[in-house]
């Protein structure tokens, strides 16, 4: 994905601040990470429905959102032609997975926030 389809949270700055807090470092950031990404595959299915690219459902059932190792969540339909109705490369712009991301921030950032909240307390107690 290029710049434009991304958003970065800097799992070091993360973990260096959880750190301080005896005990916590050991917490699994990946599931903070997942809970976002299932946020923007969630968006991005309802995006595809909006904008009707649907012919055989292929890219709406290949939308998902997979871990990558322990720091990256890849979200995003499997076909080949899906960049071009994102893009508008030959028919009209259906911006689906930039307008999963760019339209749900908060709620994003709230579901890796949540995340992280309920880890924290289950390994505070």
């Amino acid at each position: 994905m290029s710049d434009g389809f991304s958003m970065r949270v800097d799992e070091d700055d993360l973990r260096d601040f959880i750190g301080k807090l005896d005990g916590l470092s050991a917490i699994d950031f990946g599931l903070g990470l997942w809970a976002g990404g299932l946020v923007v595959e969630a968006a991005g299915k309802e995006n595809i429905i909006y904008y009707d690219f649907i012919d055989t459902g292929a890219t709406l059932n290949t939308t998902a959102a997979e871990m990558v190792g322990d720091t990256e969540v890849h979200i995003g339909p499997e076909t080949e032609y899906a960049i071009f109705g994102e893009l508008g490369i030959g028919q009209s712009e259906k911006p689906f997975m930039r307008e999963a991301i760019d339209m749900n921030r908060d709620t994003i950032l709230q579901a890796i926030a949540n995340t992280l909240r309920g880890l924290i307390r289950g390994a505070a107690s």
